[in-house]
């Protein structure tokens, strides 16, 4: 088929899938929802990262302003969910969270860009958390957050797509180039002393990250050819005892497909830049919606929950 040639179905090796039987112990468990979005649960908390569920085609996104797929985010939304963060405000990041919102009435936290979006949803002032350009830090329950300023990857010609901020609320539907960036966070989670970091596209400023660390570093891979020597820049910073890549799917097609790589995605390569600069670290590859759970102590056993499945979706 013509999908998959454009965008090859991948599997990883079984060394990058490390398994666990069961939870126990766990500081904090993650779940990637493909792009750059995660389900992150710890301490009876469960927040969503950039959650994009919809996926609608290309053609679709061609031909028409976007809507949220209800029957999808249903498919997939945990039964529960406490605050929803938003890292920036492209259409792959964004363009679910405000309904999702409006549904669970959580907080949609993000920009100014993203809370003009939220706005346009319906969503009352009291569920919207603007995020300043200086970044933020705030609890939900069990999770602490800190937004941290960053930059998006230069994946269009050598430039940002869609940089630019919304003054107002849009006229929702709007098309997929009307979702401007916004800002572009990282998002730095603490949960019973053990530390994950969101990094949704690939670039960063390194002042911005000299005071931080990071037991578990999730790191976007589309457009990382852009940005110079990121892969060394963001694991010296960080330091982290686990690596999870994301944003490296192509999210033209349901979850149900499995994952298939966006153009230019060298996972391979990602894998021995992570064990060049990161040494110490575990590298985990999860399959979509795939239980990765994170001990307290040390994140070096970050694993997949064992739940008897044959491996990556066929």
């Amino acid at each position: 088929m013509i999908y998959e040639r454009v965008f090859p179905r991948w599997r990883p090796r079984p060394e990058l899938r490390p398994t666990v039987r069961d939870a126990a112990g766990a500081a904090l468990v993650l779940r990637w929802l493909g792009t750059a979005g995660f389900v992150v649960e710890a301490g009876g908390t469960t927040l969503l990262i950039d959650p994009f569920l919809s996926r609608p085609s290309l053609p679709r996104v061609a031909r028409a302003p976007l809507v949220p797929d209800e029957n999808g985010l249903r498919a997939h939304l945990p039964s529960r969910v406490d605050a929803i963060l938003c890292s920036h405000g492209h259409y792959d990041h964004l363009l679910d969270a405000p309904r999702i919102a409006r549904w669970t009435g959580a907080p949609l936290v993000g920009s100014a860009s993203v809370c003009h979006v939220g706005r346009a949803e319906g969503l009352p002032e009291a569920q919207l958390v603007e995020v300043p350009p200086g970044g933020l830090r705030r609890r939900f329950g069990g999770i602490e957050v800190r937004f941290v300023p960053s930059l998006h990857g230069r994946i269009l010609f050598g430039r940002v797509p869609h940089a630019g901020t919304l003054a107002a609320p849009p006229r929702l539907p709007v098309r997929w180039y009307e979702y401007l960036d916004g800002g572009v966070f990282g998002l730095l989670l603490e949960a019973g002393g053990t530390t994950v970091y969101h990094n949704g596209s690939a670039d960063l400023i390194d002042a911005e990250l000299r005071d931080v660390r990071a037991d578990v570093a999730l790191v976007g891979l589309a457009g990382r050819f852009a940005t110079p020597r990121y892969l060394e820049r963001l694991m010296g910073l960080l330091a982290p005892r686990a690596v999870v890549p994301t944003h490296h799917d192509a999210f033209f097609a349901p979850l149900g497909r499995g994952v298939h790589l966006l153009p230019g995605i060298d996972l391979d390569g990602f894998v021995s830049e992570v064990r060049r600069f990161a040494p110490a670290a575990v590298v985990v590859v999860p399959d979509f919606e795939e239980p990765i759970v994170v001990p307290a102590g040390d994140a070096r056993g970050a694993a997949l929950l064992d739940r008897g499945d044959p491996g990556f979706r066929t």
